[in-house]
């Protein structure tokens, strides 16, 4: 498929593809609308396309999120039918826990960018993801062309430098490994197993690659996968660097609101602001700034323990949303690692 020349670098554009199965079984008093106000609690979960990119090799990635519509209630959905994507060749990377998230600016209550899908140069129609929360179906179509005569292009995502030169950084597992960038993102090449409360600890480095000064970058760790009701309690490891050189950024907290729900009490969606130094417990979610000088510069590194067994996933989210053109409402600077984990009893 030859490449389209529309792009988009900071607002997604997948919203309108977006709607509820109509079924006589639908139950509309939650709503007919996955963008209308939400309800405080009972609600449903909305699957998001957030857009595409293409690849190096002319492969294309189909970007996919969700918005949790409730005010604080994580949503578990699990594998199977209440939980596919179409064609099933494409089906298992999606996430089955949901936490509530609030952003400040453009990023608003939807997590962005959880999982790709990678599709062959010559592909063609679409890939479907199907939720259904407690009877309620939501589906959304990725898609290469638009529907319309008008913009075929329109939810091509930039990969070029932002406004400051922001772009995605890299991920690796080995410290001389390969990395990749993306959404997409790199699996750990080795899957862990451990037992109920005893932890597992994991490393790998991360780089910032934008066209500017070489600045931190940001690690936050969640729950993708797993069975309903495990919980995994995080743990930075990372050591505390010194505070960098401001960049125009607010001060941590500023624009910025709690996400709540979600593991032990959700997260903080950062946004365009400073990301704390941590080093102990750390909610789902919670950005911790990584070192970029001694002897762990790059580094990142954390302990899970579980509280149930089952066949986890965890996602690592490396942005650069201490910059003032990046955040999460950017479709630009963040890639994902991902960490499979065998919890027994």
């Amino acid at each position: 498929m030859p490449r389209l020349a529309t792009t988009l670098s900071g607002v997604a554009v997948g919203l309108m593809a977006l709607a509820p199965l109509p079924a006589e079984s639908q139950d509309w008093t939650r709503r007919e609308f996955p963008l209308a106000p939400p309800n405080s609690s009972g609600n449903f979960v909305a699957p998001f396309f957030d857009g595409w990119y293409e690849n190096e090799d002319g492969t294309y990635t189909l970007s996919f999120g969700f918005m949790n519509r409730n005010d604080s209630d994580l949503v578990e959905i699990q594998l199977g039918p209440d939980n596919f994507i179409e064609p099933a060749e494409f089906d298992g990377g999606q996430p089955t826990s949901f936490p509530v998230v609030r952003y400040g600016g453009f990023g608003g209550p939807r997590e962005r960018g959880v999982f790709g899908v990678v599709v062959p140069a010559d592909f063609q129609g679409d890939v479907w993801w199907t939720l259904t929360t407690d009877g309620y179906t939501t589906r959304v179509p990725g898609r290469l062309v638009s529907p319309g005569l008008i913009i075929k292009g329109a939810y091509e995502l930039s990969t070029t430098a932002m406004a400051r030169g922001s772009l995605r950084p890299r991920i690796r597992f080995t410290e001389d490994g390969p990395d990749v960038i993306g959404i997409e993102g790199m699996e750990s090449p080795e899957a862990l197993t451990t037992a109920v409360g005893e932890p597992i600890e994991v490393e790998f480095w991360a780089f910032d690659r934008g066209e500017r000064d070489l600045r931190d970058v940001n690690m936050t760790l969640w729950k993708l996968q797993g069975p309903v009701g495990g919980e995994i309690a995080f743990e930075s490891l990372v050591e505390l660097p010194p505070p960098p050189e401001a960049d125009g950024a607010a001060g941590a907290g500023a624009g910025a609101q709690p996400a709540r729900g979600g593991g032990r009490g959700g997260g903080r969606g950062f946004g365009r602001n400073r990301a704390p130094q941590v080093q102990g417990p750390v909610n789902i979610g919670q950005s911790v700034r990584l070192p970029t000088e001694g002897p762990d510069a790059n580094m990142g590194s954390f302990k899970a323990t579980f509280d149930a067994p089952g066949e986890y996933v965890i996602r690592i989210r490396i942005d650069n949303f201490t910059s003032r053109d990046s955040g999460p409402g950017n479709q630009c600077c963040w890639s994902n690692g991902y960490v499979r984990v065998r919890v027994i009893e």
